[in-house]
């Protein structure tokens, strides 16, 4: 992707100061949340550019929406996005760690979400960009954290979706196993008919909760958009080029 910017239906993001660029993982994850009308109070974990955030805000109009983003150039570029989004009364982006922002919130969230950084910082070694890094790896949000932090800003009966690799999604399941969140929800992304999944979607909530497993294809054999993923996405992409 060339351009310093990717153009949505109804809004625009700049990436150009973002280590991480708008992707796949993002649109997926903001297609695929439930946004319903009790989900007034929204929190984006990481939001990076500010792309699900703006996605949550088309979503549901009514919804209050607030990122946060350790990366100061990143929290810029998204409040910047959102200023020149016709969302920009919904959204606002703090930039803090959200082990900082969970001990200073004094507000619960409704919905929380998050593309987290999900490379282990041994596997990844190759990656110098120290921006970069902090987007991918766990240098400064482990699972354990980040379990901690949403069973804290999260409501009692509120949801928690977050999109990660197969294997580091049964890792993080552990650690909020540990602060009483518990798997509801597991949508399996599956790249193209006939691979395996690669991605897993998956929603936590406070205690014990019947597991729903389902799972979406994004092509189809032919190497093209199914229809499944078009229709998800048809309300955001300009066209699909995956």
């Amino acid at each position: 992707m060339s351009k310093d910017y990717f153009d949505f239906k109804k809004f625009r993001v700049w990436h150009h100061a973002s280590a991480m660029k708008v992707g796949t993982d993002a649109v997926v994850l903001g297609c695929l949340v439930p946004t319903t009308s009790i989900s007034n109070t929204i929190l984006d974990i990481g939001t990076g550019t500010g792309i699900i955030a703006l996605m949550l805000a088309q979503r549901n109009p009514e919804a209050s929406i607030t990122a946060i983003e350790i990366d100061i150039a990143a929290a810029q570029q998204a409040n910047y996005n959102f200023e020149q989004s016709i969302f920009a009364s919904q959204l606002k982006c703090v930039p803090i760690s959200v082990q900082n922002f969970a001990l200073t919130a004094n507000q619960k969230f409704d919905l929380i979400v998050s593309n987290p950084p999900f490379f282990e910082k041994h596997a990844n070694a190759a990656i110098a960009d120290n921006a970069r890094s902090l987007a991918r790896q766990d240098v400064a949000l482990s699972f354990h954290d980040l379990a901690h932090s949403v069973s804290i800003l999260l409501q009692n009966q509120g949801c928690f979706w977050l999109i990660l690799p197969v294997q580091e999604a049964q890792v993080f399941a552990l650690a909020a196993a540990s602060f009483s969140l518990n798997l509801s929800q597991q949508i399996n992304i599956i790249p193209r008919q006939g691979k395996a999944s690669n991605r897993v979607v998956q929603c936590y909530q406070m205690g014990h909760n019947k597991l729903l497993t389902t799972e979406l294809i994004l092509k189809n054999e032919a190497g093209l958009p199914s229809q499944d993923y078009i229709a998800l996405s048809r309300d955001f992409y300009l066209r699909i080029d995956l």
